[in-house]
């Protein structure tokens, strides 16, 4: 199972609690049917049951600040494999501090790292992510308001093309907050 996660950079405080405990539950929904999964074919190919198995779960992310870096931690600590998207050369400098440590912290713990061939980070660079995002998954993890992107590549775009493109959508925000 491939969950990719988009998702807004500001969570208002009173959203939060809602957001982390909707992010917690589905992911780990769907840990619990990619171990189901991976169990049966076992059974059906015969596999034995030696030593530690890989929860079988990845999480694609970008690492952006918010909604990102908060999903990549709580899969993380689920058992996730993380695997980090990252936009364009330079990325680093689109954080301030506190972002950055965070950044870099899950860029270490990812399993694998892809950087797009853009030279600085730019709407381009985003939606081309988000895009490869969408290509490398089953299911997308939205932590969205349900309003249109303020830029090329934000949230609302990803879900437009995610829904366009067949592939399901779950989203995870409170009613009547605005982010």
């Amino acid at each position: 199972m491939i969950v990719a996660v988009t998702g807004h950079q500001r969570i208002p405080a009173q959203a939060m609690p809602y957001v982390r405990r909707g992010v917690r539950d589905y992911l780990a929904s769907r840990l619990v049917s990619s171990a189901a999964l991976q169990s049966a074919a076992a059974v059906a190919f015969g596999g034995g049951a030696s030593g530690a198995v890989s929860s079988g779960a990845t999480l694609v992310s970008c690492l952006a600040v918010g909604a990102d870096q908060l999903t990549a931690d709580i899969a993380l600590r689920l058992g996730y494999d993380l695997t980090a998207m990252i936009p364009a050369r330079g990325y680093e400098t689109t954080f301030d501090e506190v972002g950055l440590y965070e950044y870099q912290r899950l860029v270490r713990q990812a399993s694998r790292t892809v950087t797009l061939d853009f030279d600085h980070p730019c709407g381009e660079a985003y939606m081309a992510a988000g895009l490869r995002l969408l290509d490398a998954c089953d299911e997308l993890l939205a932590v969205w308001d349900g309003y249109p992107s303020a830029g090329l590549g934000g949230t609302g775009d990803v879900v437009t093309y995610a829904r366009h493109a067949g592939i399901p959508v779950h989203v995870v925000w409170p009613a009547g907050v605005r982010h």
